[in-house]
């Protein structure tokens, strides 16, 4: 059985600081795809406005934004995506990453022309407090961005790794997701809590996309890589894993496209608003 009580926080910094070029490599490709539909569904950026991006992860969002012109500042709260981030910002002119606390965002009030969060705060402890402080860092009638999964357990392979481990495992409980998760996947709720932190004219949209793998070899070989920040995958002992392998390449294998690739689809709303005031 597995070790739950050995099991991470999601939340761990030096998790997420081993994790960045893994996640440049195994997430971006999909996130990439979001943070584009989330910039042209927001109206696209005008060069020289000021953009925020909150949780940036490895820069898909902050890396479109100033390629269009912006001035970005970029936040994570792990230092090694930091760093990553600050090495492909560079050659962009007036752009930033920072270190930071997306619940207390070292930033002057009303201070962006647009401010996003692709996948970051619906993770935090405190998300309304997360979604607040993008709302406060952004000026009266500016944007405020915001894209969470539908799936409340994710996208890409996790979904996948569920379905196994609920097969190799029946009898042990799964934790819930994260509680900003199990909330901001509901359009409804997305919309209304959007509204309650400040926002007006709020609109929120299904975009659809797909997690890709090279094969089903290629993705089984690397999910160790992939998956290691949820905590029941890291929780895994030795017989645990070779239990659950079974079931996990058949849910990859059922996920097999022509050409042999490993397709598996997501689908992200996209909440637009405008900050009132």
């Amino acid at each position: 059985m597995p070790d739950r009580a050995a099991s991470p926080a999601i939340h761990d910094e030096a998790r997420w600081n081993a994790i960045a070029a893994d996640y440049e490599r195994w997430a971006e490709p999909l996130t990439s795809h979001f943070a584009r539909a989330a910039l042209s569904l927001a109206g696209g950026i005008e060069p020289g406005e000021r953009v925020l991006d909150v949780a940036a992860g490895t820069g898909a969002l902050a890396l479109a934004a100033a390629q269009a012109g912006a001035r970005v500042l970029a936040t994570d709260f792990s230092p090694g995506m930091v760093a990553r981030l600050r090495d492909r910002l560079r050659p962009f002119a007036g752009t930033e990453a920072r270190v930071m606390d997306g619940q207390a965002l070292e930033v002057e009030d009303a201070t962006f022309d647009a401010s996003f969060s692709s996948f970051g705060i619906m993770l935090f402890p405190d998300w309304r407090r997360g979604m607040a402080e993008l709302v406060r860092a952004t000026r009266p009638g500016g944007r405020v961005v915001l894209t969470t999964w539908v799936n409340p357990e994710g996208a890409g392979p996790a979904p996948l790794f569920l379905q196994a481990y609920r097969r190799a495992f029946p009898e042990a409980a799964i934790p819930p997701p994260p509680p900003g998760m199990a909330v901001l996947c509901s359009p409804e709720r997305l919309n209304a809590e959007m509204v309650q932190a400040g926002c007006g004219e709020v609109a929120v949209r299904a975009v659809e996309g797909a997690w890709v793998g090279p094969s089903v070899d290629d993705v089984m070989g690397s999910l160790d890589l992939i998956l290691r920040m949820m905590p029941l995958h890291a929780a895994l002992d030795t017989d645990a894993r070779a239990r659950l392998s079974g079931p996990l390449r058949a849910a990859v294998e059922a996920c097999v496209v022509q050409g042999g690739a490993v397709r598996v689809p997501a689908i992200a709303n996209v909440a637009i608003g405008r900050k009132v005031g």
